[in-house]
């Protein structure tokens, strides 16, 4: 029996539009009424999440920033906290990249510091509490920061995730996106904070139902048994997970949902 179901957002339970299904709220009611937990995952900060599913968001588990902060029923559970010298040392390498642009993600709220209009349109849909800052080095030591974000504005597997690789001893350095590259203490992924919900809700990797669509999904679709690719997912994605499922623009995840939880078709 599934007794966890967690979704990622961009390119998974959101359309090309980025717009929630419309029965989604529906959905958990029946999902809750089951005791199944339904928890949003994604590289977008908490306060953005939480303003998109505003009328259930206390009721709610959200993986926030790529597993660096959960909160459950609106408390901060887990934090995973980056050293502020390796912070200083991530924008300086941001910065040196041609195209790219820094958020520094804290705690609190999210940082940035360049106001290219390109940039900042592709902020705010993700950053629903961020501040422009004249230097965001200046906020390494004022607020608990769990991860620092690259926008390129070219492709970011080939324009920014290279000059950032070198740090993947270290830290975890995860291409979340056609223009996203996150950096995280290593210990920092979706399936570690599944596994994190596994112990607080004692759950099961055989109750856990995740779906996703890019490489920031990829621990986590190991640490569900029920591993849903969306029909859009990028290639290497659909490689490891066991299932795939119709596309986020044919509410794959709502008729998956449908089909194999509420209906019990699986």
């Amino acid at each position: 029996m599934i007794k966890l179901i967690a979704t990622d957002m961009d390119g998974t339970l959101l359309d090309s539009n980025k717009r929630l299904p419309e029965e989604i709220f529906e959905i958990i009611g029946a999902l809750s009424a089951q005791q199944v937990h339904f928890v949003v995952s994604s590289g977008r900060q908490y306060y953005t999440l939480a303003e998109q599913f505003a009328p259930v968001a206390d009721k709610l588990t959200f993986i926030a920033e790529n597993g660096a902060m959960v909160v459950d029923c609106g408390q901060t559970v887990f934090l995973d906290s980056m050293d502020p010298k390796v912070v200083k040392t991530l924008i300086d390498a941001g910065r040196r990249i041609q195209g790219g642009h820094v958020v520094v993600c804290g705690a609190r709220a999210a940082y940035v510091e360049s106001t290219v209009p390109v940039f900042l349109d592709n902020v705010q849909p993700y950053y629903a509490r961020f501040e422009i800052v004249p230097d965001v080095q200046s906020v390494a030591e004022t607020d608990r920061i769990c991860k620092v974000a690259v926008f390129s504005e070219g492709p970011a597997e080939t324009d920014a995730y290279p000059f950032l690789t070198p740090y993947g001893d270290t830290l975890a350095v995860c291409l979340s996106g056609p223009h996203w590259v996150d950096v995280m203490n290593k210990t920092v992924n979706k399936g570690a904070a599944i596994r994190f919900l596994q112990q607080r809700f004692g759950i099961t990797r055989q109750e856990c139902m995740a779906f996703g669509d890019y490489l920031n999904d990829t621990e986590m679709m190991k640490e569900c048994a029920f591993s849903y690719a969306m029909e859009n997912a990028h290639p290497d994605l659909k490689a490891i997970s066991r299932y795939q499922c119709p596309s986020n623009d044919e509410r794959g995840v709502i008729t998956t949902i449908e089909k194999t939880v509420l209906k019990g078709e699986s």
